[in-house]
């Protein structure tokens, strides 16, 4: 027993199985703090608690004028119930007061959390081989986020479709991806306790579900590439000629631009801007991206962001 506990503590296993253990434990507390602390979800809290406080002094009024009522119908207009009533206006005085300010800070919470854009998936830990790709699939996602609130001119409800539909396309990926991580980590963790004969057929699962998620993350990058020439050439028509953004002519400037995404379609690629093996790059010259395998579900959206690119570019000409 002695030496099977000696071979077992001498092959790392042990070691191993703690650092693992470890490293989780750490990613879990992270990913809590980095939840807590995500602008959106601070918005969130802050709106609930606005409409807590609403809640809260209505009820407290709704109570102060029932309370009044009591007191008329049970003291009349004696000395007592006049104090009474007088102390239950100067009460509910205070609590309409209140009231009045909850809604109004309720409607403003309430604009801050419709313009940001909702909470990133939870981030889950994963094994020390998967370590690499999920930290650059956290760097996409927080990039990306910021690289779409920077997409066009003004705040009209056809960039935000066009924000809201990127970001949506995108969370679904990355729960797809933290799904398929997490199940991998799941049979790497069995195939270090597994034996011989039976740790050998996972390998060739281990190493498919790898590649999916390599490959998915690469196509979650082309995303977010996709997303920084949309925001780029949103900041360089901004910088542009300053008549062209005219406050009364900022409005025409975004439907432009919009437009020019919706008559491309969909599933339309911006000129220059290859999809598939053998077509054109940016430059028009030379082979384009290679096929988006890993995420094909982004790829309309990925040809959204680089017509409505190209539409601002031309518009910057």
């Amino acid at each position: 027993m002695r030496k099977t506990a000696v071979e077992v503590f001498s092959s790392g296993a042990v070691v191993g199985s703690g650092l693992d253990l470890a490293a989780q434990v750490g990613a879990t507390a992270a990913e809590a703090v980095r939840s807590r602390r995500e602008p959106a979800q601070v918005a969130r809290r802050r709106r609930r608690a606005a409409q807590r406080r609403l809640r809260a002094w209505s009820a407290a009024s709704v109570v102060t004028v029932a309370g009044g009522a009591g007191v008329v119908a049970i003291g009349g207009l004696s000395a007592a119930a006049i104090v009474a009533l007088v102390f239950l206006t100067v009460v509910l005085t205070l609590c309409v007061t209140r009231g009045v300010r909850a809604a109004s800070d309720l409607r403003q919470r309430t604009r801050v959390v419709a313009a940001l854009p909702p909470p990133s998936p939870r981030r889950v830990a994963v094994a020390a081989e998967l370590r690499g790709p999920m930290a650059r699939l956290d760097g996409y996602s927080d990039g990306l986020r910021r690289l779409v609130a920077m997409i066009g001119l003004v705040e009209d409800d056809s960039v935000r479709a066009v924000r809201a539909e990127v970001i949506a396309a995108a969370d679904e990926t990355e729960r797809r991806l933290r799904d398929r991580a997490a199940q991998a980590s799941t049979l790497i963790r069995a195939r270090r306790r597994a034996a011989a004969d039976v740790g050998g057929g996972l390998d060739g699962t281990i190493a498919e579900m790898r590649r999916e998620i390599e490959d998915g993350v690469a196509g979650y990058g082309r995303l977010v590439a996709a997303a920084n020439e949309a925001a780029t050439a949103s900041r360089r028509l901004a910088q542009g000629d300053p008549g062209r953004l005219d406050p009364n002519t900022a409005p025409q400037v975004g439907g432009a631009a919009a437009g020019a995404l919706a008559a491309r379609g969909p599933g339309a690629a911006a000129p220059g801007v290859g999809t598939g093996p053998g077509s054109a790059g940016p430059s028009g010259v030379g082979p384009g991206p290679a096929p988006l395998t890993g995420a094909p579900e982004l790829a309309d959206r990925i040809d959204q962001l680089n017509a409505l690119a190209d539409g601002m570019r031309e518009l910057s000409r």
